[in-house]
Order: structure tokens, then sequence, then C-alpha cells
């Protein structure tokens, strides 16, 4: 059970970088645009953080399973900060009156996100494309 929670979590961070490199994408040609927001807007970035959290209860589910040790520490802060930051930054995004500032919400949310889960990577001596082994 445990060997597969972890390939869950280890797997869907690609899929979370993936839908995040996505929306800043889209954020950043929506404000290069000043076009207002629309549905896409809010969608990506609805996915985004959905899938962080996710991957924050895959994450928690592995530590109640025992799976904890020194590094985890700065990759938990990290990764819990990240999911703060793009909840965040979606809901000053969404309540923004000028549709140029909810864009550069979400840009920078989401680039702060990234930074964070890059860092919360590294942070257990991963890179970003290297698949990890349980470490039981």
């Amino acid at each position: 059970m445990t060997t597969g929670l972890f390939y869950a979590h280890s797997g869907l961070r690609y899929l979370v970088l993936l839908v995040g490199v996505a929306a800043a994408l889209n954020a950043a040609l929506a404000l290069r645009s000043e076009r207002p927001a629309n549905s896409a807007d809010r969608v990506l970035m609805a996915a985004f953080t959905g899938l962080m959290d996710l991957q924050g209860l895959l994450g928690i589910g592995l530590v109640i399973s025992g799976i904890l040790y020194p590094a985890l520490i700065g990759h938990l802060a990290m990764m819990l900060l990240a999911i703060v930051v793009a909840h965040v930054s979606s809901v000053v995004a969404r309540k923004a009156p000028d549709p140029r500032r909810g864009h550069a919400m979400r840009l920078a949310g989401v680039l702060g996100a990234l930074v964070l889960i890059v860092g919360g990577i590294m942070a257990i001596g991963r890179s970003v494309l290297q698949s990890g082994t349980p470490s039981m």
C-alpha cells in the first residue's frame, strides 16, 4: 500500500508541473493581451490548486504511513507553502476588480508555487524529472 501511495505521489508531480506551466502561460498571455478574465483562467487555476491539494493529501498519507526522514521536513514545509501561495493568489485574483491585476496575481502565484515545488523536490535530493524509490 505504501509503495503504491509513494509512486502515485511521485508520478502526480509531473501532472502538477504540467498544469502549473499551462496556468502560468495562460496568465502571462492574458496579462499581455489585457483581456478580461474568462472561465479558462479560473479552470486552469482550479485544476492547479486541486492537483496540489491531492498531492498534499498523498504526501500526508505517506508521512502517516511512516515515511519520515530529516530531509523530508524541508520538503514538507516548502510544499505546504506552495499550496498556500497557490490558493491565496487564486482567491485574490478572483476578487481583483481589475482584470490585469487578476492575471498578474495568477501569474505570480503559479510561478511562486512552481519555484517552491522545485525547491521542495530538490530538498529531498532529487531533480524535478528524476523518479524516486521508496525509502522504507
